[in-house]
């Protein structure tokens, strides 16, 4: 069986190599990058505030609290303590000036889980060697009572405006919560990527769109092709910029003290006996020119 995630699906369009170490290989640093560990800590407190500043006053200290005696400095990438104490302050002021931008929002769930085998949407095949799972961050509720589901971005800079167009993610969230299909229907899901931009004044930016039946298919169709492409062993290096953000980059392009310093020897050695067995090539016996 293969279980497909967001990030998952995500991973492979972007490189079926970086799939392969991530997810077949289990190439993984035994630390959590500083931008990582911090878009975790502020979807975490953004999320809570959603959920509990009506009911509980110190939301966000408690939020925090948890989230960082769980993310301790020997699992973090930080240089220094005070590096780590810095980061937990910037992430609290932080995640009040974007709840107080969001303002009092209304959400029908929060960090909602489904889990579901692929199914057509149209001819309601399903194919339980295909599983779907989505941690919808946000379902909000309009003022005319719709549901938008939201997927919450930390981001840096203000990004380029319509990408919820064409957000993969938005696309997996709006067909796992359009579940159970019913035939003849047309669905118009409203979906919106939140960004929570990290400039020095921090900004909340609303990207928003909508996913229809074509949408549904097309994601349908991604998934059978992932999915045959992995079992029959497809895994190739895509390399671009996206390599600079890559935390296998230094594996790849043999720079093993980095690679070392990242992973530990036991995984970089590991690493390279996988490299020598995927290279091998069998020549028959008689080659003909």
């Amino acid at each position: 069986m293969i279980r497909f995630s967001k990030s998952k699906l995500n991973t492979f369009l972007s490189c079926p190599e970086k799939y392969y170490l991530f997810y077949e290989l289990g190439l993984r640093s035994p630390k959590s990058s500083p931008t990582l560990v911090e878009g975790s800590c502020i979807h975490h407190l953004v999320e809570a505030g959603v959920m509990y500043r009506d009911r509980i006053d110190d939301v966000l200290e408690q939020a925090s609290l948890s989230f960082w005696l769980e993310n301790t400095f020997e699992r973090c990438g930080y240089e220094t303590q005070g590096e780590y104490l810095a980061a937990q302050a910037k992430c609290f002021m932080q995640a009040q000036a974007f709840l107080d931008q969001l303002g009092p929002v209304t959400a029908r769930h929060i960090e909602l889980r489904v889990d579901t085998p692929l199914i057509h949407p149209i001819t309601l095949v399903e194919h339980p060697e295909i599983t779907l799972t989505g941690f919808i961050d946000m379902v909000l509720v309009g003022p005319e009572g719709d549901h938008c589901v939201v997927d919450l971005k930390s981001v840096q800079r203000m990004p380029r405006e319509g990408m919820s167009r064409v957000a993969l993610e938005l696309t997996l969230y709006a067909y796992l919560y359009s579940l159970p299909f019913e035939a003849q229907a047309l669905p118009a899901i409203p979906v919106a990527l939140v960004y929570l931009i990290r400039t020095r004044t921090p900004q909340v930016h609303f990207d928003e769109s909508r996913r229809s039946m074509a949408h549904f298919v097309e994601l349908y169709n991604i998934c059978r092709k992932v999915a045959q492409d992995i079992e029959q062993g497809h895994f190739w290096k895509n390399p671009g910029i996206h390599c600079s953000w890559c935390d296998a980059a230094s594996a790849c392009y043999g720079e093993e003290q980095t690679a070392i310093a990242t992973f530990g020897r036991e995984t970089w050695d590991r690493y390279r006996e996988d490299q020598e067995r995927r290279q091998e090539i069998n020549l028959p016996d008689a080659v003909n020119l």
